[in-house]
């Protein structure tokens, strides 16, 4: 095991470390958060496979930035708050996967989308604004 830092991330997923000195191509384990440029990681390297990211360390000004009154680490555009039992994701794009469906739930609400094309909301209540132009398509369209 070796310590390194991030130098950049291809958009192809593959990471560049530098470990002592040197730039080495790696692979992330699919465990970690997203690393980011400047991150310190943890590279598990032998002869016969790929360099392999194992940890990543918070960075230095995202963890003083995150360790308030809670206690909760930032790494890598991910945080959790122990305190109130919130996890907070920061990133530029967010992409979820789901082969069969994805649900989102908070007490009686539910917002579901599956792989058919269909995306149900229920709720007791749901209010919707546009500052803009606001517009609703559809083959037709059925009110009550």
């Amino acid at each position: 095991m070796r310590a390194g830092k991030i130098l950049r991330i291809d958009s192809g997923g593959a990471a560049i470390v530098e470990i002592d000195g040197q730039a080495i191509p790696a692979e992330i384990a699919t465990h970690l958060p997203w690393p980011v440029p400047g991150q310190r990681v943890a590279v598990m390297q032998d002869a016969e496979a790929p360099a392999l990211i194992l940890a990543a360390y918070p960075l230095r000004d995202a963890a003083a930035a995150s360790h308030g009154q809670d206690g909760g680490i930032e790494a890598a555009g991910v945080g959790f708050d122990p305190a109130t039992g919130t996890l907070r994701i920061h990133a530029q794009r967010l992409d979820l996967t789901a082969l069969g469906s994805v649900e989102i739930r908070c007490g009686d609400s539910m917002l579901r989308f599956n792989a058919q094309g269909s995306v149900v909301l229920e709720a007791q209540a749901i209010t919707q604004s546009a500052i803009g132009p606001y517009r609703i398509e559809g083959a037709s369209i059925d009110l009550n």
